[in-house]
């Protein structure tokens, strides 16, 4: 019983290991998928009068209304932070992908805060601000868990 439970653990364990040379082609995807999923929701959010061009946002050049572009190019930031999550966990743990998993939802709480405290925010904006952050988790923490996964050797 013993050693069947050590095999399988062995092979559960291997598993466990990333393909370093299919990483960078996932990571760009699971970049592009979240930027241009996340702007899909933006687009139909702005169509149903969701977002406010009203509310302002700090950005580094002052305040100004959430666009498209900020959008995209803040869902590329969030695949960008979480590769490199995953590569430093996938050097360093034993379990990388169950790790990379659980610390992902910790973060994705966490990123669920800001939009609570945007000044004047509509809840309809802060909702869809919300649903993106869980649209870039998904697909983010999905690609990276699924498509750079070596093929087990059993």
């Amino acid at each position: 019983m013993q050693n069947t439970q050590t095999a399988s653990n062995e092979i559960s364990v291997r598993s466990e290991k990333i393909s370093w040379r299919k990483l960078p082609g996932v990571a760009l995807l699971a970049a592009v998928a979240a930027a241009v999923a996340n702007t899909l929701v933006y687009f139909a959010a702005s169509g149903l009068g969701f977002i406010s061009r009203d509310v302002l946002v700090s950005t580094s050049g002052g305040e100004s209304p959430i666009t498209a572009g900020m959008v995209f190019g803040a869902s590329v930031a969030g695949a960008i932070g979480a590769t490199i999550v995953f590569v430093v966990i996938g050097l360093l743990a034993r379990r990388p992908f169950r790790l990379f998993q659980w610390t992902s939802v910790v973060v994705l709480v966490i990123s669920l805060i800001p939009p609570l405290t945007i000044p004047s925010a509509p809840v309809a904006m802060i909702l869809t601000l919300e649903v993106m952050h869980v649209v870039a988790w998904a697909v983010i923490v999905g690609l990276l868990s699924t498509l750079a996964r070596q093929k087990g050797r059993a």
